[in-house]
C-alpha cells in the first residue's frame, strides 16, 4: 500500500480560465460589452424602403436581438425550441411571423400574406 498525502487546495477558481472558454466566459456574463453585433434600425430608412423589405428588416432586427441574448454555442437551437426553427419560418406568412414574434403588424397591413422568405 501506497502512502497517499492530502492536499487542500485553495482559491481554486475553476479547471478553465474563463478568459480561455467562451462557453463559460458568456455564461458568467464576462464578456457582456465586448462583444457587440451591429443591428441595422429600420426606421431610419423607413420612407426609402417598400413595405416588404421593412417588415423582413424589422423581423431580422428582432430575431439577432433575441439571438444575442443567448449563449455563444446554443443561439439557434435555444432560438428554435422557444420559437421555431429557420426553414419552419421560411414557410410561414409574415403575419404568422410577426405573431410568433409578438410584433405589432399594424403597419405591414398590405404584406401580411406575403411568405416570409421565397
Amino acid at each position: 500500500m501506497k502512502n497517499k498525502s492530502t492536499v487542500a487546495v485553495q482559491n481554486f477558481s475553476g479547471m478553465v480560465d474563463l478568459s480561455k472558454s467562451k462557453r463559460l466566459a458568456s455564461m458568467t456574463g464576462a464578456t457582456k460589452g465586448t462583444e457587440r453585433q451591429l443591428v441595422h434600425k429600420y426606421k431610419k430608412n423607413k420612407t426609402k424602403l417598400p413595405l416588404l423589405e421593412q417588415a423582413h428588416l424589422l423581423i431580422e432586427q428582432t430575431i439577432s436581438e433575441i439571438k444575442s441574448t443567448y449563449p455563444e454555442g446554443k443561439k439557434n437551437s435555444l432560438f428554435a425550441l422557444r420559437y421555431a426553427t429557420e426553414k419552419k419560418m421560411a414557410a410561414m406568412t409574415l403575419a404568422e411571423v410577426f405573431k410568433l414574434l409578438k410584433l405589432n403588424d399594424s403597419e405591414f397591413v398590405k404584406v401580411r400574406e406575403y411568405r416570409y422568405k421565397e
